[in-house]
């Protein structure tokens, strides 16, 4: 009778589970706080803490992107943990953009590479298989020996339960990371998935909008200064991201772009991804062309700035 009850208790609890509506990642006001940190024989250890949100959609090639930031803080010591003789160093680093998109039907996530203008894995959620090997994302150095070795729920911090799958590779570091439906993988959003020895990644915090989804700081070796209200400032300036204003929007003729960071260039791109138009710029902050060429239509300006960093913008021209 008690083998009968467990069994029909086990039944229960895996139908509820495939019962659960898919959550998909946000892609409003949502921030994630994630740390890499590497360790050497010496005690020596450096950590790179960054924060990642979400800024508004935009269209590439037809297909709309979440388009989010990055920046972050890199600290170094030497001789951790050693009562003499260490040093410590480290600063800020350099603001970055991305963009990510959702198929919801399929249950995946993908990241656009500039580079080679194409798709990349970056989440899976719908081919998870227990026993089978994680899917070849752009976070899985290990594909094919990373493992799903489990799935259960999780209730995070807003009262909700989230699928998650439980990764490893059959050794001492089994089930060492997992993934979270509708948050990412613990390691981070976008972190890629490092062993399990003398380095690690972690999802340090995850909120969407003002509601906090997920807190894990008690795995961070270093101070805590970064996890007020899972803030995406990390204690730095919000001068640090660049700023851009665009005017007229849409347009017949000139559009001006202002930004509180130099422009090197301003490339226009149809939504097919073919370059269309380049204006170099030696004016500093402020860069101003005329698209009057151009069909009615859709556009994306590319905007690099001195430092290389770039930032893909919609406009619109109109006759």
């Amino acid at each position: 009778m008690k083998f009968v009850l467990a069994i029909t208790t086990l039944l229960l609890i895996k139908n509820s589970w495939g019962q659960m509506a898919y959550r998909p990642i946000p892609e409003t006001n949502a921030v994630w706080i994630q740390t890499k940190l590497f360790t050497g024989g010496f005690h020596e250890y450096e950590t790179t803490i960054s924060a990642v949100y979400t800024l508004g959609d935009t269209v590439i090639n037809g297909q709309t992107y979440i388009r989010f930031g990055s920046h972050g803080i890199y600290k170094w010591m030497d001789n951790w943990g050693s009562q003499q003789n260490y040093s410590e160093g480290g600063g800020s680093v350099p603001y970055t953009t991305g963009y990510f998109r959702q198929d919801v039907m399929q249950k995946k996530v993908f990241i656009w590479n500039p580079s080679n203008q194409t798709d990349q894995l970056l989440y899976d959620f719908g081919s998870l298989v227990i026993g089978q090997p994680y899917p070849e994302t752009v976070t899985n150095l290990y594909y094919p020996n990373l493992l799903v070795m489990g799935q259960d729920s999780i209730q995070l911090m807003d009262g909700n339960y989230y699928k998650r799958w439980a990764l490893g590779t059959n050794s001492s570091d089994s089930a060492y990371v997992s993934v979270i439906e509708g948050v990412g993988g613990n390691n981070g959003f976008n972190t890629p998935i490092f062993g399990n020895f003398e380095q690690f990644s972690r999802l340090l915090c995850h909120k969407s909008d003002v509601q906090s989804i997920y807190e894990n700081w008690q795995t961070y070796p270093g101070s805590p200064e970064y996890s007020e209200e899972c803030s995406r400032t990390l204690s730095l300036s919000e001068q640090n991201e660049t700023s851009l204003v665009i005017f007229p929007n849409p347009s017949s003729s000139t559009v001006t772009i202002q930004s509180n960071q130099l422009i090197n260039y301003v490339e226009i791109y149809d939504l097919n991804g073919q370059s269309l138009l380049r204006y170099e710029n030696s004016t500093g902050n402020e860069l101003s062309f005329d698209l009057s060429a151009l069909q009615q239509g859709v556009y994306l300006a590319r905007i690099v700035s001195a430092d290389g960093h770039s930032i893909m913008r919609q406009i619109q021209v109109i006759q």
